[in-house]
């Protein structure tokens, strides 16, 4: 989770080179006559897997501080499974790579790609002779085939479908013709016509013949995607701002001609063609934005940007209208309904009536709101836009580094980074509560939850505490992460890069009793477990006079922690009851004493039979919650350098927060 404070200050040289250009300039690249060199290549994810796809199809690529050399394909690979990991782009532009090359590939990716429409570029493949089968395990396979070049008219509006089928016609005997119904992005038409390719452009039809393709040397202009959710930014926070040498392709430039029309004062500078392509600098000043309106061709020219400019919308009062928006479902995510669901984020209204997408907006953004990203890297960037205009708020998820790894970086976020790792973490509401924190303290951080095997190495524990600002440290790792960080205390559950290994279990516990007026000092009590946090307990409590017996499901445990703390082996009537353990038929089968005034249970999810016995008994129930909230601000003062916000007033707001009472 990345929780946002609204404060930030965009540095535009930060934005690589664009993503589209890149996947294309490494495709035809690996299959020219000679060596290649690409500068100022983006290390997104997306296009590191196009990367590893062509290096498995026998290209040589060597990556040097955002260049990369590229040896073509020579005797090429057969028979390879081809890893596409998220990108839809990487499938089908190499779809049509693998279709002209005449191999057999599987083609795999990840849970979200394996949902994305893939027929559209194989059936146009078909076409010219290629052969594919599809299965439940992969996304579809290569199966090789002659190619015959023919004319091939599209079905659906897309350049990924279009770079497809004429990187195939490179290899087709014949020439290839592809005819859109709309204009798309030509990045590959232009790149081809640069390298030398048998390629005319006529209208809306596109031609190409057997070629060889000459090696190319570019440096790829600025992403030209990334800098609209910079300039969305910019625009809505009212901050004036240059981006210099940007990507300005007509086909991709759909989002200017919206925010333009729209009373954005935009403007682009010093253009000139590099390359084949548009490049140059777009200026963003202060502007008074009207009602957005984007026409069926102005969303194919901005396809990408409909997310943030969404986004700009929802800032803006009255009525926005996006046509014929239903690309966005086959996205990443369905971005539609990401809009709609981001729309009702802010208290606004999104409906999309099958065609068209309707945003009606009063204007007025709410104060630190919650988004779901659905891990989608575009509704990600454009939550965070929001978040800033808000003046804070978090999103769920943020993988920026699917397209643009630097965007945390270009908005000049001074961000913590923090985490929790364990083996079991998934449900954990730490997230939640060091959302609270960072709200209440005005700082911009990120809280991810790192789910790690029991047997890890130690190599990779020692790699996570230092990649991150702090680490809050779950079982079954804190015994083993306080003897590779040498801590004073033999169980540690928060670690941090500018203080000392420490459990913070003890105070939370101590702060949990006091707010809850329990007067637990010098007080016979039971404490059930004998791992980190009983450990914690049995420390802190000591210095309160507390005698204490423990009671656990293996005794050899209880015993050794008995023998170390000096405690007691024969307390039959204790005041109150710490409960450090699951429920279990263990803890099930403690019997609650008529002594007993008080029950703490720590384990704040699921059932607890200590918890039943004392509501049935009316006696005072401290939720582990409260533990947890407590015991998490201490962390985070720690590591933020702030003052502890765990009074009752701060509780009950993170309870109403986050709609956990």
């Amino acid at each position: 989770m990345l929780t946002l404070n609204g404060q930030f200050n965009i540095n535009p040289s930060v934005v690589r080179g664009d993503k589209s250009i890149s996947h294309r300039a490494l495709i035809l690249a690996s299959i020219a006559n000679g060596k290649s060199v690409i500068k100022n290549l983006p290390y997104s994810r997306d296009v590191m897997a196009t990367v590893d796809c062509l290096r498995t199809l026998g290209a040589k690529i060597v990556l040097d501080d955002n260049t990369a050399t590229v040896e073509p394909i020579k005797g090429v690979k057969n028979n390879v499974t081809l890893n596409c990991q998220n990108s839809g782009t990487t499938a089908r532009l190499l779809a049509g790579l693998v279709a002209g090359l005449g191999v057999r590939a599987k083609f795999i990716g990840d849970g979200s790609l394996m949902k994305r429409p893939m027929d559209r570029v194989l059936k146009p493949l078909t076409q010219l002779g290629a052969n594919f089968c599809k299965d439940e395990n992969c996304l579809f396979e290569s199966l090789g085939g002659k190619l015959n070049g023919k004319v091939i008219y599209s079905e659906v509006d897309s350049a990924q479908v279009k770079s497809a089928v004429l990187i195939a016609g490179l290899f087709a005997d014949g020439q290839t013709t592809y005819v859109e119904q709309t204009h798309t992005r030509n990045h590959t038409e232009l790149m081809m016509d640069v390298m030398g390719a048998d390629i005319s452009v006529n209208g809306l039809s596109v031609t190409v013949g057997k070629s060889t393709l000459n090696c190319l040397n570019t440096d790829i202009p600025c992403d030209l995607s990334s800098t609209a959710f910079l300039a969305c930014a910019a625009l809505i926070c009212h901050k004036p701002t240059v981006f210099k040498n940007v990507l300005l392709n007509d086909r991709r430039t759909g989002f200017l001609k919206i925010l333009k029309a729209s009373g954005a004062n935009i403007r682009c500078d010093c253009v000139r063609v590099c390359n084949g392509e548009k490049v140059g600098d777009i200026l963003v000043e202060t502007s008074n934005l009207t009602p957005l309106f984007a026409s069926y061709a102005d969303v194919c020219d901005s396809i990408d940007e409909l997310p943030v400019l969404a986004a700009v919308a929802l800032t803006v009062k009255g009525k926005h209208v996006f046509e014929n928006v239903c690309e966005l479902k086959y996205k990443e995510s369905n971005r539609i309904q990401a809009i709609i669901d981001t729309a009702k984020a802010c208290n606004q209204q999104a409906v999309f009536d099958g065609t068209n997408l309707t945003l009606t907006s009063d204007g007025i953004l709410p104060k630190y709101p919650r988004f779901t990203s659905y891990n989608d890297h575009r509704m990600a960037m454009a939550q965070t836009v929001l978040c800033l205009a808000c003046g804070g708020g978090s999103i769920d998820e943020t993988p920026f580094d699917v397209s643009c790894a630097e965007f945390c970086q270009a908005l000049g976020l001074n961000e913590y980074n923090f985490g929790l790792i364990g083996c079991d973490v998934k449900n954990s509401r730490s997230p939640l509560l060091m959302e609270h924190l960072a709200n209440c303290a005005n700082i911009t951080c990120r809280y991810d939850l790192i789910q790690l095997n029991c047997d890890v190495t130690d190599d990779d524990i020692l790699k996570v505490i230092h990649s991150h600002d702090g680490l809050n440290i779950t079982m079954p790792f804190k015994a083993r992460a306080a003897s590779l960080l040498n801590a004073d205390d033999i169980s540690v559950n928060t670690v941090g890069k500018s203080i000392r290994p420490q459990s913070t279990d003890g105070y939370g516990i101590v702060k949990a009793l006091t707010s809850s007026n329990i007067d637990f000092a010098n007080k016979p009590l039971w404490i059930v477990g004998a791992g980190g946090a009983s450990v914690a307990c049995i420390e802190t409590l000591l210095k309160y006079g507390c005698k204490m017996q423990v009671i656990n499901r293996t005794q050899s445990h209880a015993d050794m922690l008995t023998q170390k703390y000096g405690l007691s082996t024969n307390i039959t009537e204790p005041y109150g009851i710490l409960s450090f353990v699951p429920e279990c038929q263990f803890e099930q089968n403690i019997k609650l004493p008529d002594s007993c005034k008080f029950v703490l249970v720590s384990a704040y999810k699921g059932q607890s039979r200590l918890k039943e016995q004392a509501l049935r008994r009316g006696l005072m129930y401290i939720d582990g919650l409260k533990m947890l909230y407590h015991q998490g601000a201490k962390s985070f003062a720690l590591w933020t350098g702030t003052d502890i916000q765990d009074d009752y007033e701060h509780f009950e707001r993170f309870v109403k927060s986050c709609n956990i009472g």
